[in-house]
């Protein structure tokens, strides 16, 4: 055998610079002894979350940021026009900045919008007592509250991605006169007979004892998704070692690697709210729900409602959209699904195409789905 054939033999990742996957291997190990097995960036090497941003209000842990319009264009974009992102409590918000030209924030600025994001931030041992009405009653009314007063509006648009929109749905139900149009992303609206978090909660018994009270470890919760899921960290460390000496390949690759395993501790007593009303007793397909004495009509909500899901999420299936015509049955609401999985909805090869129809969408004018929705 020829040296050519000799080198078509090797594994991809040895075909590369000698000198690169020493280096490689040398930082592999020192990452995975300071974080964990399951990592591969640096955490603290990997810059994320770089549009400028300011604090306008805090509670706790909690901040509410705030980004300036990046076009001053007479007549151009939004003119400044609000926009309120909730994400989840698992994970960290800075998907929606991951990086330069794959920010959905940088998107909305550049069309002239001044974004606020809601960062739930580390939960300190008091916030395991905190309830799901705290966060959608409390903490929320008061960001928006904050908001109407900045731009001396009534009603905002509100987006909310996966937790999040369960909260933005939950708030939408509590104030419909605050709501001008709520987006959800991969929303979690109620149980559904495909999705691993549903089947996952549908078999697990959760004991209010156990969560009451407590902060849940989330990277012990990112470990039980991990392995509920295997396959994709398998292809996770096939895909580095092919790619490790592609630096274009490491810019997209990191960050989202970063993100993936920066993962926060949740509050107890609200994550085992979530999954037993929402999930196990489809309170908001009933129409009705009650947080902390406060009653919730999801029928008040009458603003424009727009659905989004991901044809490949595991997670939050398809299926999905089709709860939410059950639960906001007297908005108008628009179902719609794209290419690609949980976290490509925003960062992914079809971001582009979604943060353009999102914008369509705030602007009063109808949007249409680019892959055919489930009959």
């Amino acid at each position: 055998m020829n040296d050519r054939q000799n080198s078509e033999a090797l594994p991809p990742f040895l075909k590369a610079s000698p000198l690169r996957l020493l280096e490689t291997l040398s930082e592999q190990a020192r990452i995975r002894l300071q974080y964990g097995p399951e990592f591969i960036g640096d955490l603290n090497a990997i810059a994320v979350g770089l549009t400028p941003r300011t604090c306008v209000y805090e509670e706790g842990a909690m901040r509410l940021y705030a980004y300036a319009p990046l076009t001053d264009k007479p007549g151009d974009g939004a003119g400044g026009a609000p926009l309120l992102l909730i994400y989840s409590l698992i994970n960290r918000p800075y998907i929606f900045d991951l990086r330069p030209k794959r920010s959905l924030i940088e998107y909305f600025c550049q069309q002239g919008y001044t974004v606020y994001l809601l960062d739930w931030g580390d939960p300190t041992p008091e916030m395991g007592q905190a309830s799901l009405g705290d966060l959608v009653t409390g903490t929320l009314r008061r960001c928006t509250r904050r908001i109407q007063r900045l731009h001396r509006q009534s009603r905002i648009p509100v987006l909310g991605y996966c937790m999040g929109a369960t909260f933005a749905s939950l708030y939408a139900a509590y104030r419909p006169q605050d709501i001008e149009r709520l987006i959800l992303l991969t929303p979690m609206l109620g149980h559904t007979p495909d999705g691993a978090l549903q089947k996952i909660s549908a078999s697990q018994q959760l004991s209010p004892e156990l969560m009451h009270g407590q902060l849940i470890s989330g990277r012990q919760l990112k470990m039980f998704f991990n392995a509920v899921k295997p396959a994709g960290m398998i292809k996770k460390e096939r895909d580095f070692w092919q790619n490790y000496d592609s630096d274009t390949f490491l810019e997209h690759f990191l960050p989202v690697e970063k993100w993936g395993n920066d993962t926060p501790d949740i509050p107890g007593k609200v994550f085992q709210e979530l999954i037993q009303r929402v999930i196990r007793e489809n309170q908001l397909r009933q129409g009705q729900m009650n947080l902390d004495g406060k009653a919730l009509d999801m029928t008040a909500i009458t603003c424009p409602v727009l659905a989004v899901a991901a044809q490949h999420d595991w997670i939050i299936p398809a299926s999905a959209l089709q709860v939410g015509a059950t639960v906001f049955t007297q908005a108008e609401y628009t179902p719609y699904l794209l290419k690609g999985g949980h976290i490509g909805l925003v960062v992914g090869r079809s971001a582009a195409t979604l943060w353009q129809d999102l914008r369509t969408f705030l602007q009063g004018q109808s949007v249409t789905s680019p892959v055919a929705l489930p009959g």
